[in-house]
């Protein structure tokens, strides 16, 4: 019995432990699976954690900002820029950032973001790099930091080596001022390529002072109130998020460096390379000390960190916002709200809300609706696909002049294709332009000139020229093409002409042409690619600028042979404003008849040319601008239509 109760025990024993181990087992395999389930829960707790300390640091810095404003009654330039120790006074093209670069618009804000101790440390007078600013440019600051950037720590500060006997470290940063999104070139650029949205340079060799400013909220050695913005604050960009760099020799992301790419975005609009936050094209960012950067740490390193930048442009002149966030980045705007901003934010919008210009009606209605629009991939508008070319014109003559002598040629309607490069243009396709064909369905009356001064004159009673004739002959300098008008400009003249009397007795109104219209006017119908050629034959008489150097002359309309079409000067004097909105991605949904260009948009198209992209550097609308902006290299030609009867 007792013999049985013993092995009874032991089987139970058995049993139980046997139980406990498999149900250890199950239980482990439940909560393995729990914990898996709940890691990217976990994940996404912090990183939504991080981006709010993030959100949460610029907003501190907003606050300072407008303290600063209500102190100074203006806010603090990106940075100040001494011209002392300086032979050159172009200072925006200085490698040696050592000798001129004083304290930036984050050193100015330390007393309103708590740190009136490394406030009263600083030597604002003197270069950051003295050696009595150290224990500034070294000194790691929390608020400056986003906690999802990983590249901003203590052992990657930036190691600047202007020469082999000195090597400066800078602590890393994650906020950068608005410098502006203008276009990175400076100055109104010329007959063979307007720069558009320009950044601007003041020298002045007898004071030796220097500024340099673009379309943001302040430049070097130039400051901004808020009487000088258009945009309103609730819809202009102050800071934008940016990332710390990869590697010590990597400028960007430097919180006491008052530079472009460091602490200052600059040229990353329509006109520049970036044109949108997180951009990944491998010519994005340019700033001195790229190309060094691709040989330490490769371009493959460079690829795969998302960090693109130029080795072959060694100069300070362009960069974007950046972050480790999913998809956006974070930016400041001036009334102190932060907004997560995606990637894939329309380019024109980016560029417009970060423009102090922008008029603040553009914005103000529908501001957040419109940041929340994928780059207005609206359905294309135009002709219903099924049209023809019809070259049926009917009683109408080849050409006529207006009551205001303004000639105008009949083109016939046609088909050809948009987008074709030109023959001898070695540059990449750019993937979102491609070569198609379009339709003109109908045959249109287009001026055979450029509007002129004295047209202009006599429709609006005002002449905003920049060009004229050089011996001051008034009769001559009427000739000449009306520039330096906006898009609007152009729209109120239209107006007026069609409300001349004799203009409403023909009924006859007048437009702008679309892109397409105008690519077909000026390549004559032809399927054919242009020949090319970037340097101007000595014997070359055809006028044509867009893209050639060297440069010509604004001159009289009319001065060159006449295209197939009868059309003068539509690949040179000054370029011309079109109809449509500006979208890069717009070729590839066009529709094939007449298209009318994108719905809706912030920047308006600028041709000189028979491709888009002719008088380019590279893939860059360096013409193009918003509507409400002019050029000294910009004026316009008219369609003519007629109401029906």
């Amino acid at each position: 019995m007792c013999q049985y109760q013993q092995n009874n025990r032991h089987r139970n024993l058995e049993h139980s432990a046997g139980f406990s181990v498999r149900d250890l087992i199950l239980a482990l395999i439940v909560v393995g699976i729990f914990f898996a389930l709940l890691s990217p829960y976990v994940l996404s707790m912090r990183d939504t954690a991080r981006l709010q300390n993030c959100q949460s640091n610029m907003r501190q810095l907003g606050v300072a900002l407008q303290s600063y404003h209500e102190t100074n009654s203006f806010f603090p330039p990106a940075a100040v820029w001494s011209t002392e120790k300086m032979h050159s006074l172009a200072l925006h093209i200085s490698k040696r950032g050592d000798l001129f670069i004083q304290a930036n618009w984050a050193q100015m804000l330390l007393p309103y973001m708590g740190q009136e101790q490394l406030a009263e440390q600083s030597h604002s007078e003197l270069p950051v790099s003295h050696v009595q600013n150290q224990k500034t440019r070294e000194t790691s600051l929390s608020i400056m930091n986003c906690p999802s950037d990983p590249f901003n720590r203590a052992n990657n500060h930036y190691k600047f080596n202007p020469n082999p006997e000195l090597s400066l470290s800078f602590a890393r940063g994650n906020y950068a001022f608005n410098g502006g999104t203008n276009c990175y070139k400076v100055g109104m650029g010329t007959t063979a390529s307007p720069n558009g949205d320009w950044a601007h340079i003041l020298i002045d060799k007898n004071a030796r002072s220097f500024q340099y400013w673009g379309n943001g909220i302040g430049g070097f050695n130039k400051s901004f109130s808020v009487d000088d913005f258009n945009n309103g604050l609730s819809t202009l960009v102050a800071l934008d998020e940016v990332r710390a760099g990869i590697h010590p020799l990597d400028p960007r992301g430097v919180w006491a460096w008052g530079n472009i790419a460091s602490s200052v975005t600059w040229g990353h609009g329509v006109n520049g390379d970036d044109f949108g936050p997180n951009n990944q094209w491998p010519r994005s960012d340019d700033f001195v000390g790229c190309g060094k950067l691709h040989d330490v740490v490769g371009t493959e390193t460079i690829t795969k960190e998302r960090m693109p930048c130029v080795s072959y442009v060694d100069i300070n002149q362009n960069a974007t916002a950046r972050s480790l966030h999913h998809a956006g980045v974070n930016v400041l705007f001036l009334d102190g709200r932060v907004r997560f901003i995606h990637d894939q934010v329309d380019p024109g919008l980016w560029h417009v809300m970060h423009s102090r210009e922008t008029p603040e009606n553009v914005l103000a209605n529908d501001f957040e609706a419109r940041l929340q629009v994928s780059d207005f991939e609206q359905e294309a508008h135009g002709a219903n696909d099924s049209h023809t070319a019809s070259n049926r014109i009917a009683s109408k003559p080849n050409a006529f002049s207006n009551s205001i002598d303004m000639k105008f040629i009949l083109i016939p309607a046609g088909e050809f294709q948009m987008g074709l490069p030109d023959e001898g243009y070695e540059i990449d396709l750019a993937e979102e332009t491609p070569p198609h064909s379009v339709i003109i369905s109908k045959p249109f009356y287009l001026g055979c000139f450029e509007v002129t001064q004295r047209e202009y004159q006599m429709v609006m009673s005002q002449n905003p020229s920049f060009h004229g004739s050089d011996t001051g002959n008034v009769d001559e300098s009427e000739q000449f093409p009306v520039e330096q008008v906006s898009w609007m400009d152009v729209q109120r003249f239209c107006e007026n002409l069609n409300q001349l009397a004799a203009e409403k007795k023909a009924r006859r109104y007048y437009r702008l042409p679309t892109e397409a219209e105008w690519e077909y006017a000026c390549r004559s119908g032809s399927t054919q690619p242009y020949p090319f050629q970037s340097r101007r034959s000595e014997d070359d008489r055809s006028g044509a600028a867009a893209g050639i150097q060297p440069s010509l002359p604004v001159t009289r309309v009319g001065m060159y042979p006449a295209n197939e079409f009868g059309l003068y000067d539509m690949r040179g004097n000054v370029w011309e404003w079109c109809s449509d909105w500006f979208d890069r991605d717009y070729y590839r949904r066009s529709p094939r008849v007449d298209p009318q260009g994108p719905s809706d948009g912030f920047i308006k198209v600028i041709r000189g040319g028979d491709w888009i992209f002719v008088g380019e550097d590279c893939r860059i609308n360096y013409p193009v601008l918003p509507p409400w902006k002019s050029s000294p290299f910009v004026g316009f030609r008219v369609i003519c239509e007629h109401y029906p009867n």
